[in-house]
Formats: structure tokens, sequence, C-alpha cells
């Protein structure tokens, strides 16, 4: 039983495995065809985002991350 979905995306190049994830799209994971594998097995709820992104996205106006995970969201994931 799924209970949470969270998505950020696996960069090809990482510097860090924990800090060095990218943005939705950005990286290396089929993440629409993920989410739809999890909706296919029943899971309705909401997606997640988990950036952690030490030298690039935390570094970002909050304003610009924020209006790039809405986007990604809609059009990657």
């Amino acid at each position: 039983r799924v209970r949470a979905l969270h998505v950020s995306d696996w960069l090809r190049h990482t510097q860090e495995p924990l800090l060095d994830r990218g943005m939705m799209g950005d990286g290396v994971i089929e993440l629409k065809r993920l989410r739809e594998r999890v909706e296919a097995a029943g899971y309705d709820g909401p997606a997640e985002v988990e950036i952690f992104s030490r030298d690039r996205w935390w570094k970002e106006d909050p304003d610009v991350v924020l209006r790039t995970c809405r986007e990604r969201l809609d059009t990657v994931c």
C-alpha cells in the first residue's frame, strides 16, 4: 500500500548523494511514468516535493523555487 509520494530528481553527475538532488525534470528519473504507476496502484494523495539541493536550489530566491516546483509538478511529474 502506497502511503506517500515524494518527488525530486537524480542528477546524472551528482556531487553529493544527499544534498545534490535535482529539481524535477533536471535529472534521470522518469517521474511521469513513476507517478502513473503509483497512481495505478491506487494512490490518490498529494506529491511532496523534496529538493535537497544545497549548492543550487537552496541558494535561489524562494519565489523562483516555488514557481519552478509548481510548473514542474504540472509538466514533468
